[in-house]
């Protein structure tokens, strides 16, 4: 008896718990079950063949035993100092939970190459039972899973001795191969020997293959919104940068009207062949506009003056004569005058007055 007041019992490091209340057998803590293996067992394999056939049979019961011993090596093989360690403590385990006697006969890491023996598995036993030789699919599918993590690499196990054909033991062979249960339905269903469940089988795995199209799709559309949305922004940032531009270039060129017909349009900086033609475009604009006699050039903000700015502003100058309107000079400081001079610049044509005031005097006569 255990604490719990349940009958118990311990085998070979392994603690058996019958909780009768619960109707359960415990194995280490885990839930286990017994069945009458030539009877009980024998019938409900059985039934299954009927289903599906040998090879389908075979082929799950390969899967399921792949799967179980992935389950074990972290359970046992993990845990230890090597693979030949590990292998003993899950074969001695194996007849305590009548799943037979299991062995490891030979292993060749050169040849990557791993060989079993098995006696009395409960494969065999109920195909004994029934008559037939079906093979220990489940117990091949555990010891190529066993390889595999060994070499590191997709192994396949085959069975080359059968208890049920007479042999003493059954004997697998597992090493390196690209066969896997997957590959082995495809080549069913290739060769036209297609079940039911195989037909279901194909349509999951189409159905899996449209979600997953569906998934990239929709990936796809949302990298391609995304995508819109950054370069929408980036135009948006553009066209704020061309209205900041304006704007700068609309307060660089500023045209007030002092008076009726008369324009006053300051130069600050540098004049260059950019500045020059915004500065006629702005200026003629105005000019058409108001109908203005004079534009006074203010050029009190200019610091210099060489031969290139005074050809610019003379250009300006005789774009508005054109349009009937006459230009004067206002705001040439001492220093620019003497710069005037020595450039040898000719602006015999242009009346220029030291002061604003001054030159809108003039206008105003």
């Amino acid at each position: 008896m255990n604490d719990n007041g349940h009958p118990a019992i311990s085998v070979g490091g392994l603690r058996f718990e019958w909780d009768m209340d619960g109707g359960r057998v415990l194995a280490s803590g885990h839930p286990v079950m017994s069945l009458w293996t030539e009877t009980t067992m024998a019938r409900f394999m059985s039934a299954i063949h009927r289903m599906v056939g040998t090879d389908r049979l075979n082929l799950a019961l390969y899967g399921s035993g792949e799967a179980t011993a992935e389950a074990e090596w972290s359970q046992f093989m993990d845990r230890a100092s090597s693979f030949e360690e590990g292998l003993r403590a899950i074969c001695s385990v194996a007849p305590l939970l009548g799943l037979g006697h299991w062995e490891l006969v030979a292993l060749d890491r050169e040849k990557k190459e791993l060989r079993f023996r098995a006696r009395n598995s409960w494969e065999s036993v109920y195909q004994r039972a029934l008559g037939v030789s079906w093979g220990s699919s489940s117990l091949a599918g555990r010891f190529a899973a066993y390889a595999k993590r060994l070499f590191g690499e997709n192994c396949w196990a085959d069975q080359t001795a059968f208890t049920t054909q007479g042999d003493a033991w059954d004997e697998f062979v597992a090493r390196p191969s690209d066969r896997t249960v997957e590959g082995q339905l495809e080549a069913l269903i290739s060769a036209d020997k297609a079940t039911r469940a195989d037909l279901d089988a194909a349509l999951d795995r189409l159905k899996q293959e449209v979600h997953e199209r569906k998934q990239a799709e929709e990936r796809l559309k949302r990298e391609i919104h995304d995508r819109k949305q950054a370069e929408q922004t980036l135009l948006d940032k553009l066209e704020i940068i061309r209205r900041q531009e304006d704007s700068i270039r609309a307060m660089s060129t500023p045209i007030l009207q002092l008076w009726e017909g008369v324009l006053a349009l300051p130069v600050i900086g540098l004049v260059d062949n950019v500045r020059a033609n915004q500065m006629m475009e702005s200026l003629l604009d105005a000019i058409v506009k108001t109908q203005a006699r004079f534009t006074i050039l203010d050029l009190t903000g200019v610091d210099a003056m060489d031969t290139s700015a005074a050809d610019h502003l003379l250009k300006v100058v005789r774009a508005a004569r054109l349009l009937g309107t006459r230009c004067v000079i206002s705001g040439i400081s001492p220093d620019m005058a003497q710069t005037i001079v020595g450039l040898e610049l000719d602006l015999a044509e242009l009346s220029s007055f030291s002061t604003l005031e001054s030159a809108l005097r003039y206008t105003l006569r």
